[in-house]
């Protein structure tokens, strides 16, 4: 999947982006309450966004990098959501060298301060950490277009078992 914009009748463009959420949060899948409760990479504790990815395969690496270690039977049952949204995103550029690093998450929420307090475009595109050669796309809830997000499909998702069998032995 090298593009992920695709053809609508009604729109310009739209983008597909993909996110886990386990069972638990199914009946709120575009919910930003656990990033504005905890905060990230990307945003402070206060101001919600919704992380998505670019493909299934880096929505399920971000995931794992979060699950703690537990016997595989013991895991939480998660869903695929894809989903679509009106806009290409825009690119974050000039990010610190550190970028990557927990103790400069701060430099991450400066660079980001004015569009996470007042969000010109809905979405924005930035290298995932887990592979930097890859996207994941913000999403800001309070963008006058979040409520044209569409999601396009829930499917369960297994964690194949030799992945889970590498990362614990």
């Amino acid at each position: 999947m090298p593009e992920h914009v695709v053809s609508h009748p009604t729109a310009a463009k739209k983008t597909i982006a993909y996110r886990l959420v386990k069972e638990r949060f199914l009946d709120t899948p575009l919910s930003t309450e656990g990033a504005r409760r905890y905060g990230g990479r990307w945003n402070p504790a206060g101001i919600g966004i919704l992380y998505t990815s670019a493909s299934p395969e880096l929505a399920l690496l971000e995931q794992l990098v979060h699950l703690p270690a537990l016997p595989y039977q013991d895991l939480p049952r998660l869903f695929l959501i894809t989903l679509t949204f009106p806009s290409v995103p825009k690119s974050v550029e000039k990010l610190s060298p550190k970028w990557r690093d927990p103790a400069t998450y701060y430099e991450n929420h400066q660079l980001l301060e004015k569009w996470l307090r007042d969000p010109d475009v809905m979405a924005l595109m930035v290298p995932s950490a887990v592979v930097a050669e890859s996207y994941n796309f913000l999403l800001h809830p309070l963008h006058k277009d979040y409520s044209e997000i569409e999601i396009l499909s829930t499917n369960a998702f297994n964690i194949d078992l030799r992945l889970w069998n590498v990362r614990n032995a």
